[in-house]
This record gives C-alpha cells, structure tokens and sequence, in this order.
C-alpha cells in the first residue's frame, strides 16, 4: 500500500491538485483520499481507485502502474492507443452533467451496433472539458482505441473529413505515420475496416454540421462516440444528447475558488458574487477571470470587476492569453447566415429576458416565418437558448455585449432606430387590439384581423409579451408618445384586474397620469387616476393614497362634465367610507356611482356598482336584500349579453363576481345547496372567462362554504388553492386559505372595477 500512496500523491501533486479538489472531483470522500496517501486502508475498492485515476486524467501505464500497485486488482482493459488530451485539473461544478453523459453513454453501448452522444451548448460553456473527462471516465469499460480529433467546426475552414480521416487513421495504426491510401475514398474504406474490425472511443470535438460527421461515425459495434459542437445536430439520428447550460452562482464560486484561491474569495463575497453575475456562470469567461486574478496577487477581486462592469470593454478584458470570450463569440457568428446575423446584433437593442418571432419579425422587417427561421438558426448554433415558455428565446448576457459590439460596428443609427421603432409600434398596436377583447362590455366588438381568437389568446400574447409591452409604454413615454402611452394604459385596463402583479401596475398608469396632463385631456387624466387608485389599492396596499386619486379624478371629471369617470370615483370612494365603518356614507357614495355610470351608458360600471350596493347591505344584515339586488344584475348583465358573440367570453368574469357574492348571500342564510351552486358557477365562469384573479377568490369562497356546511370537499378544494397560489407566488391568498380564510362578509370593491 506504500506504493499506491506514494504514486497517489505523486499523480496528485503533478495535476497540482489538493487532497480536497481531488475527493471532488473523483466523487470520493476526503478522508478517503487522506487514508490512502497514508497507506491506512489495506484493501481499496477498486472502484475507488479507478474514480481517482480517472480524476487524475491518468491512461495507458501510469494508470495500469497505479492499479497494479493495489493487492487484487488486475489493471482494466486499457487502451492501445489513446490519442486524447488531458483533462482540465480545476474540472467543478459539471459532476451532475458528467454523470449524466456517463450513465446515457454506458447505456448506449448496450444496446446492438455503435453509440454516439452529442454534446452542444454555445461557445465557452465547457463542452471540450466535460467530454474530454468522460472519455477518461469511461476508460476502463471501452477496450481498445481512444481517438481524439478537433473538426474546428468554428474555423472558416472546418477540418474536411479527409482531413480527420488522415488524423484518426494515424492513431488507429499505432501512431504511425507511413502513407495511407491516397484517396479519400480509399481512406474513408480503411478507416470503414479498421473500425468494424475493433471495439474504441472516439471523441469528435468542436463539429460543425451533421455532414462533417456522419462519414467519421465508427461502423462497427463496441463504439462510443463523443461528439460535442456549438450546434444542436439535431439531424444525426440514434443518437443521446445533452445541452449545457451556465453554471450556477454556487457552482461559478467553487471554480473561482479554484482559480484564485479561497482566501480571497472568502475576503470579498459580495465582489466574487458580482464578478460570477458579470460572466454570467460562463466557464470561459469565469476561467479567464479568475486567471487574470491569479497571475496578478495585487488586484482585489472588487477592483476587476469594477473594471468589468462597464459592458464597452468587459469582452476586452476577459481576453488574456489565448483564450478569447469575443473570440469563440465571432467565430460562431461569421458562420451564421446574414439574417441570422442581423437578428443578433439587433437583439441586442432590445433590453428583454426572452424573444418570440412576432417581435423578432418587426425587428427585422421580414414576415414571422423568415424570422422563426433565424431565431432557429441561431438556436441551432448555441447562441439562442430555448426559453422555458414555448417559442420563445434566451439571449446569453455576455452574448448580448457581443451582440451590441457587432451592432454599433455593422449599421447605422438610422437603421437601428427604425428597426426599434418597428417593435415599438407593433406592440403598442398589439396591447390596443388585445385590451378589447379583455373588455367585458359585450356590446363593444374585438378588434378583427389581430390574430386573436378570443379573449384566452389575447390574455396568453400579454402574458407572454409582458416584458415587450411594458418596454415599448416606457419607450413612449420618454419619446413624449403621449397619445401611445394612454391609449396603451387603457388598453390594459382589464389586464391588470386579472394580474396584479405581472408589472408595476402603479407606475405604468402614473405614465398615463403624466402624459394626460401633459396633453391637456382632462377627462383622460380622470381615467387615469382611478386606475392608479385602484393600482396602488390592490398593488401597494395604500389606499389612503388611492383615495386622493379618487379625489382629484372626481374633481376633473366634474369639472369637465365626464359622468363615466365621475361615476367610477364615486365607486373607489365607496370602499373609502366602508373602511371607515360609515356604512350609509359607503351606500350613498355606490348609489350615486350607480346614477352617473347608468346615465353616461357604462353598463360594465353599473352592473359592478349594483352588485356593490348588494355588498353593503350584506354588511348591514340584510342578506334577503342582497340577493334581490344581485338577482336583478344578473338578470340585466345576462339580458345585455343575448346578443353577444359566442366567442366573446371577456364578460364572463364579471358574471362570475355576480355569482361570487350570491353565494355568500345564500350562506349568510345558510341556504348551503344554493351556495356551493352559486360558487360552482362563479368558478366555471372564471375559468371561461381567463381570469386567474377571480378562481382563486372563488376558490377560497368555495372552499368557506363548503366548510361551512359541513362538507369535507372543502379541505380538498383548500389544500388545491394553496399549491395553486404558492406556484403563482401569491403567498398573501396562500396565507389566507390556510387559515380558512375570514368567515366575516365584507365588501368586495377592491377586486373588480
């Protein structure tokens, strides 16, 4: 056992490895490691030391000396020839991705003929050092020969397959390098012999297309091979595939630690956490980094990123040696085709987490299937990442500096601010088409030709845009777009009853308080200012705020004669007294709410303040005259929606809050049957009407009453709402279905218009 410590501890410190870094990445424990340099274990598993040889990069006769040395253990089926480069010794945070890659590549080579994995991801994301050290972790399972070739698939000039074949062929002949066959035809045969007649490991690294590929794939059984490129290669068939991705803020420090040292990393956390966010968990980036500050003790870890931070030289200074972050960027992108290349650069212009093509069509001014086609290009080459959402894409943020270099180098502003201008426009015209299908008012048509097919589509575009959308109202309200930003935010109006916390609801309809006043519509900075009431009520839970936006739209709208908007500041205004305990002044306020709404022909507005008059009374205890109030809006929002479309389903919702409250008024009466049914319909109607709001609340109402009654479905329907709320992030409801929710009736002004 002597022996084995003392080559262990050679091998170790030649990789210049610490006994820790070494457990890590051998997937071993440290005492582990320390037992066995200390000659302390009699009989290591052999598992054991085959993990620390492949740890070691160890092949060939250091790694059959090192086996040798253990009592019991014959070396493992080596390989004749290995023409594979050594692994990368600080190899962390990518053992989940290597197990991975090993467990589908051991279940390949069980099954019949040869096996091949593809590994892509886009430039610097370390798939050269992920395969390079599966290869080695592999060694001791593929007898025979491990090839290596670099296609440089990146270059402007890839590796040609006669190329490659001159290279392997070499290294399946022992090294030799005599004359081959002077064909490539001939090659190709041999090379075709050669591999039928052998079991192997071949490691094709850096591939560019399917076609440089497919002539090198080994014909015989018993291989494995390892193909890793910057694209999906998705056209190989039979194959296994893996895609990596940045590393974690956890895992991008441990490499850091690596590099530099874990003093000072541990000396300055918050510096090392920004410099991880600023190479955005890049290996290559996070490498040359850490590099940089390893070879210079001097510099704080703070004083390179305060370097870095500016985004106009941060690709200038991750650039030491020969490893090049711009560089692996350019070389992808002078393959891309020049619409690709386009879509790129301009993306850059765009400040958003994820793109769709829609947006990506104006951008470049083309129809949305060219642009879907360069989004897939550019997926296809790693340097878009597919979003969680369906066809929707990433931009790496390291790529989007690259990006915006190539822009500034490539077109003229002029070209660029139409490019954006185009975005701007579409979205905002968008915004406007989908806000009137979210309107509840049956008698006001959606708009035609949109691309919308009802209120579910348009409510899943604004979700999906949401980012877009709020960009391009900020875009036009620093333009002085006053007009843009109003029409949006009225566009939105309905939107943001259904999501309250998708944006900051409060600031967009400040905008639209501002751009109103800027423009001198009196009667649009009245609509405006009861949205941002109702917006900082819901949103920012300030309604004692709220109501002075209420106050000061009641006064504009007065002054201007505007009954409508007079009417909806007399609603919010309602719940201000409520909350005061002044029950008649709540009741007088929601009447005249409901004269002026009434008067000015806003039927959404009346049905809304006649079920809130039913509310009142509820609190006033007098649940019988709650229900004629209620039965009676019903009874006119269904005799206004005869006529309605069968695919305008906006009003639905507004129905649901009708059946809402008639549930609670027939369980003020404990008339239970009546009250699930009521519920059961509100819940029906929300689901129709694609508003995640109001089923939760009717949730949480179902489940009271169901309780209530004595029925056990109400746990069940409880527990459903919980998880339901807790994926949304709504921990507020979540907290209030746990706790069974308040069984005192209340008014309900603050969860619709």
């Amino acid at each position: 056992m002597r022996q084995l410590a003392a080559l262990l501890r050679e091998h170790r410190m030649a990789a210049r490895l610490s006994q820790e870094a070494l457990a890590e990445t051998a997937g071993v424990a440290v005492r582990t490691v320390r037992n066995l340099e200390s000659s302390r274990i009699a009989r290591p598993r052999r598992r054991t030391v085959e993990e620390l040889a492949n740890a070691l990069g160890l092949t060939g006769q250091p790694r059959d000396r090192l086996l040798r040395t253990v009592h019991g253990i014959a070396p493992a089926p080596g390989w004749q020839h290995s023409s594979l480069p050594p692994v990368v010794p600080d190899f962390v945070g990518r053992q989940a991705e290597l197990d991975q890659l090993v467990a589908q590549a051991r279940r390949l080579t069980r099954q019949p003929g040869n096996a091949t994995v593809v590994i892509s991801g886009q430039p610097g994301v370390g798939k050269t050092s992920l395969v390079v050290r599966a290869a080695h972790a592999l060694a001791a399972e593929i007898p025979g020969v491990a090839c290596h070739v670099d296609l440089r698939g990146m270059d402007l000039a890839p590796l040609s397959a006669d190329q490659a074949l001159e290279q392997l062929l070499t290294t399946l002949r022992g090294g030799r390098r005599g004359p081959l066959p002077p064909g490539p035809g001939e090659r190709l045969a041999l090379y075709r012999m050669l591999t039928a007649t052998r079991p192997g490991l071949l490691v094709l690294d850096n591939a560019a297309t399917e076609e440089q590929v497919r002539p090198l794939l080994p014909t015989g059984p018993g291989w494995l091979a390892l193909v890793s490129s910057r694209f999906s290669l998705s056209g190989l068939e039979s194959t296994g595939r893996l895609r990596l991705t940045d590393l974690d803020e956890a895992t991008a420090t441990r490499l850091i630690e690596e590099i530099v040292g874990a003093d000072r990393v541990s000396a300055e956390p918050e510096a090392t956490s920004e410099l991880v966010r600023l190479c955005t968990g890049l290996p290559l980036a996070l490498r040359v980094a850490g590099n940089r500050l390893a070879s210079r003790p001097s510099w704080s870890i703070g004083w390179l990123v305060e370097r870095i931070r500016d985004e106009t030289g941060r690709l200038d200074l991750l650039h030491p040696g020969d490893t090049r972050v711009r560089a692996g960027f350019s070389l992808s992108y002078d393959q891309l085709p020049e619409i690709a290349r386009r879509a790129l650069r301009r993306l850059a212009s765009l400040p958003w987490p994820d793109y769709s093509a829609g947006a990506v069509a104006q951008l470049l001014g083309v129809d949305v299937g060219a642009a879907e086609a360069a989004l897939e290009t550019l997926a296809d080459a790693s340097l878009l990442s597919p979003a969680a959402a369906p066809d929707r894409y990433l931009l790496h943020d390291l790529l989007r500096v690259f990006a915006a270099e190539r822009l500034t180098a490539e077109e003229p502003p002029a070209d660029r601010d139409e490019a954006v201008a185009r975005v701007r426009t579409w979205l905002l015209g968008m915004v406007e088409a989908a806000g009137r299908w979210l309107d509840p008012d049956p008698r006001r048509e959606p708009a035609a030709g949109t691309g919308f097919g009802g209120v579910h589509a348009a409510v899943a575009w604004l979700s999906a845009e949401r980012h877009g959308w709020w960009w391009a109202v900020r875009q036009a309200a620093a333009a002085g777009r006053h007009r843009d930003v109003i029409a949006a935010a009225d566009g939105l109006y309905w939107y943001s009853d259904r999501y309250h916390h998708v944006i900051d609801w409060p600031e967009l309809f400040g905008l639209a308080v501002t751009a109103a006043q800027a423009s001198g519509d009196t009667m649009a900075e009245a609509a405006q200012r009861n949205a941002l009431g109702w917006a900082q009520t819901m949103v920012l839970d300030r309604p004692a705020n709220a109501a002075e936006q209420h106050r000061e739209a009641f006064r504009l709208a007065t002054a201007a004669g505007d009954r409508r908007n007079l009417g909806w500041a007399c609603f919010y205004l309602t719940g201000e007294r409520y909350r005061a305990g002044d029950l008649a002044g709540a009741a007088e306020a929601c009447a005249r709410a409901l004269r002026e709404l009434t008067d000015a022909g806003d039927l959404t507005g009346r049905i809304i303040t006649s079920y809130t008059l039913a509310d009142i009374r509820r609190q006033r205890g007098e649940p019988a005259a709650a229900l004629t109030h209620l039965r009676r809006a019903l009874d006119d929002w269904r005799a206004a929606m005869v006529d309605e479309p069968a695919h305008h389903l906006a009003s639905r919702p507004l129905t649901g809050w009708i059946h809402h409250r008639l549930g609670r008024a027939h369980a003020d009466l404990e008339q239970w049957p009546e009250a699930i049914a009521s519920m059961e319909a509100a819940a029906a109607d929300f689901a129709a009407g694609g508003d995640p709001y109001g089923s939760g609340e009717a949730a949480l109402g179902l489940a009271e009453v169901l309780l209530r009654a004595g029925d056990s479905r109400g746990k069940r329907v409880l527990l459903d709402a919980v998880r339901d709320f807790e994926a949304d992030g709504d921990q507020a409801r979540a907290a209030r279905a746990r706790q069974l929710l308040d069984p005192r009736p209340g008014l309900d002004t603050a969860n619709c218009r």
